[in-house]
Formats: structure tokens, sequence, C-alpha cells
């Protein structure tokens, strides 16, 4: 470890000045803790940082400027030192590198995670969750690629054409029963580039009700932000077409997601047919275009660009069909989505949340059916 931190503070000293000079002999490495080392670092520090500021994250408030700084020289200080110590040791007694290779691979891959902390918290301030165990999967900006929206439609095309409604009934007796259809996240077997297709699918029993109850829950778009809260902030419906039996909307929702330190908000438009298919009621939920709030608050007026944004949700699609049994009705949503591929060591948490999502919304969906609030609506 002494020859680590010997190599370490002469490698900052290097780089720091922009010296540029490979010193091949590890003979010639020596600890050299000198002031002019730490007025370097500071001042390269600040140099980047203004670089950031006028070009790499243009554009943000002034007022808040000291704050960034701060919080830059913080980042690139404990990250770059720890990391570079950390990374050298790994990559030695791991990897087996030469010493002298090892931290010149430890700096390039802290030159990456000094980038991303800087995106992540300095200058994004999204909360860092993913260092502490707090991610859900979409910390860091990407962009969905075009291929990956293609399978999304393939996988949903297939699903379709399938007859969905003609599957199975999941075993409700439990009182309800939730699915992950697409463990994997694939198309069909294909991998699916930077991104994750996830399908659920869950059922729930609503003792003494009526699935024409049920099914004007899902159509009382004016109520969603008490059906639905606290994650429905905004819902907004027109109705397009139809009176009985088949009927369409165009929709605007605002919906919240918020765990632990991960917040995020959504922009919603989509299209919604009602219909009667056999004994089911059916209703079909397709969006066609999700926006990210990047500040996720109220007025959500701050949308990110369409597929370039956290990737949370890039798709979204949902599928419910009901049945009258008895006295008991059977109430099933499956819902598609599109998101980017979970970071390493999320995903159980990711499925969580999704598992915990779908469960949320059957037993609202149910709560609302049996409350008076619902019978009213269709006296």
């Amino acid at each position: 470890m002494a020859e680590i931190l010997s190599i370490q503070y002469s490698w900052n000293r290097r780089l720091g000045s922009s010296a540029g000079v490979f010193m091949a002999a590890e003979s010639s490495i020596r600890l050299t803790l000198s002031a002019r080392n730490g007025n370097c670092r500071r001042d390269c520090n600040s140099a980047y940082f203004i670089w950031h500021e006028a070009w790499t994250w243009r554009g943000m408030a002034i007022s808040s400027r000291p704050r960034r700084l701060l919080r830059f020289h913080l980042a690139n200080g404990i990250v770059s030192i720890a990391s570079n110590l950390l990374l050298t040791y790994a990559y030695r007694e791991f990897l087996g590198l030469p010493l002298l290779i090892a931290n010149l691979a430890a700096i390039v891959t802290t030159a990456g995670l000094t980038y991303q902390l800087a995106n992540a918290w300095v200058f994004r301030m999204i909360a860092i969750a993913l260092l502490i165990g707090q991610a859900q999967g979409a910390v860091l900006t990407t962009k969905l690629q075009e291929k990956a929206a293609e399978s999304y439609d393939m996988y949903v095309q297939r699903f379709e054409s399938a007859d969905y409604l003609s599957r199975p009934l999941l075993n409700v007796q439990a009182g309800f029963a939730i699915e992950d259809k697409n463990f994997k996240g694939d198309n069909a077997g294909q991998d699916v580039p930077g991104a994750f297709i996830h399908h659920w699918v869950g059922a729930i029993l609503i003792q003494h009700a009526s699935a024409a109850r049920v099914s004007s829950v899902l159509e009382d778009y004016g109520h969603y932000t008490q059906i639905y809260s606290p994650d429905i902030k905004v819902a907004i419906a027109t109705h397009t077409g139809g009176e009985s039996g088949e009927k369409t909307y165009q929709i605007r929702m605002i919906t919240e997601q918020s765990e632990s330190f991960l917040h995020f908000a959504f922009d919603i438009r989509g299209r919604v047919r009602f219909h009667q298919a056999s004994d089911w009621k059916v209703v079909e939920t397709k969006a066609y275009q999700i926006r990210e709030s990047n500040s996720a608050k109220a007025p959500y007026a701050d949308l990110l660009p369409e597929g370039q944004d956290h990737g949370a949700l890039w798709r979204l699609n949902s599928y419910w069909r009901i049945r009258q049994m008895g006295n008991d009705v059977y109430a099933e949503c499956q819902v598609i989505s599109l998101s980017r591929k979970p970071l390493i060591g999320t995903s159980e948490r990711v499925r969580n949340r999704a598992r915990k999502s779908l469960e949320n919304t059957l037993r609202q969906t149910a709560n609302r059916a049996l409350s008076p609030a619902s019978a009213a609506s269709l006296d």
C-alpha cells in the first residue's frame, strides 16, 4: 500500500500540472506531499469548474454557483483521492497489472466517476443515491436508442396479436396476484439496446361489486388525483368519441414517483379506449408522449426532451380486463413499459418498486369501486 501511496501523489502532481510526462521506472516514484501539488490540484479543479459552467452544463442559475463550486471541490477532492488509491490497489492486487499501469487505469476510471458525479450531484443535483445503496435504476441521464423503441413496439405488437383477453385468469383466491412476465427485460430473447422492457400483470378479486362500477372508476378522470393519490398530480381527459359500448379519450396526466432520495415526475399524453369484448369490459391506455420534469416539482414546466432524460420511463401501455363473476368482480391489469436498464445491483429494487406500484393501483381501484362515491357516480 505504501508504494501505491507513493505513485498516487506522484501521478497527481504530474497530471495536475499538465506535464504529461510518463516516468516508466517505478524506482523514480516518490512520495511528494508538497504545497505546490495541493495548490495545483486546487487551481486545476477551479479551471475545470469554470469550463463546466461555461460549456458542459452552461445556462445554470448564477445564484447557486457558489454551492456548485463547493460541491465540485468536495466531489473531485474526495472521489479522486479515494478512488485513485482504491482502484490502483484493486487493479494491481486482483488483476495483476504493473503498478504504473494500474494507477493509469485508476486515473482513467476515476475521470469517468468524477464526471458522472458532477452530472448527478454538482450540476444536476440528482441525489447520488447510487453511492449509498438507494438507487432504483435511474440516477444518471441517458438517451433512448431508436432500436430500443423499435424493440418495445415489436414486443407490444406481439402481445396484442396474441389475444390477451383469452389468456387464463390469475389465481386470486388470496385476494390478488401479481406476476412478472418479462423478468429479463428482453424482446423474445433479443437484447434491448440500453433499455429494459417491463411487463407485469396483476389481478384482484373485488367482492360484492359490479363490473360496471369498476369500469366507471377507471373512467372517472376528474377524481384520479383522489383515487390514485399521491402518485397522480394532474389528470385531464377529453372525450373524443363514442357514447355507449365504446368510448375514446385523449388524456394528459402528471405522475410523481419517489422513494428515499430519488424523485421523478412525468407529463404523460395518451389515448384510451373503453369497449366491450364478449363478457369482458376492456380499457386500453397507450401513451404516445412521455416527458420528464427536470425538477420533478410543480408546475412541472421544465420538461426535458422526450427520450433524453434519466430513463425512468420512456414508454407505457396498460390493459385492463374486467369480468363479473357472480357477486364479485375479477379485475386484471397488465402494464408494459420501457425504461433504461437497471444499474448494477438495483434490479431487485426496481422489480419491487414495479410490483408495489401495480399492487397499489389494484387496491386503490378496488377501494374506490366499493366506496359510496363510486356508487353515486352511477346514479
